[in-house]
């Protein structure tokens, strides 16, 4: 659940995280032809609102639809922003792709790996495609990380790009 920080500490919530950055754009060239440029904006966008550096984010959540163009674009949007230095995963190879609620739910799950200090690894990825960026996927098994500031990515039908960026909640 999400709700405004004050409301949650009147009420007694446990408070997992806090959402520090949010950007989001739309390319609108093609409706599944997705492009690299606009979604390493929605990325920087969240970055600056967080108002912290690339360096500062211990882990992201790929969209990852495990289809050839948007996995090879969201591959060098993420190298744009963060080179080979950030651990990648999606959980998609673990769920499927439940379309409007992937968001939601990949968000939810990255934050559950943040508590848990355990990564999930990209589901049967065995060889990364020579096309794709040269970033640190997780393969093979989870990964153990500690990190405090965690990035939650969707890149959907349409252009539609959304970049959520999550710290621990340290009371």
């Amino acid at each position: 659940m999400l709700e405004e920080l004050e409301h949650a500490k009147a009420r007694g919530a446990h408070i997992i995280a806090e959402l520090i950055g949010f950007g989001t754009n739309c390319d609108g060239t093609h409706v599944t032809h997705p492009n690299s440029a606009t979604m390493a904006q929605a990325m920087r966008l969240a970055i600056e609102d967080a108002g912290i550096s690339p360096s500062a984010i211990g882990y992201v959540n790929a969209h990852g639809t495990s289809t050839e163009q948007g996995d090879i674009a969201e591959s060098h949007a993420t190298y744009d922003i963060f080179g080979g230095n950030v651990p990648v995963s999606t959980l998609k190879g673990f769920m499927g792709h439940t379309l409007g609620a992937c968001g939601a739910l990949e968000a939810w799950m990255t934050l559950a790996m943040m508590h848990d200090g355990m990564f999930a690894q990209n589901a049967n990825l065995t060889q990364v495609d020579e096309r794709c960026a040269a970033i640190d996927y997780i393969v093979d098994a989870p990964r153990a990380l500690q990190t405090d500031v965690v990035m939650s990515n969707n890149f959907a039908f349409g252009g539609i790009n959304t970049s959520l960026i999550f710290r621990r909640w340290k009371d």
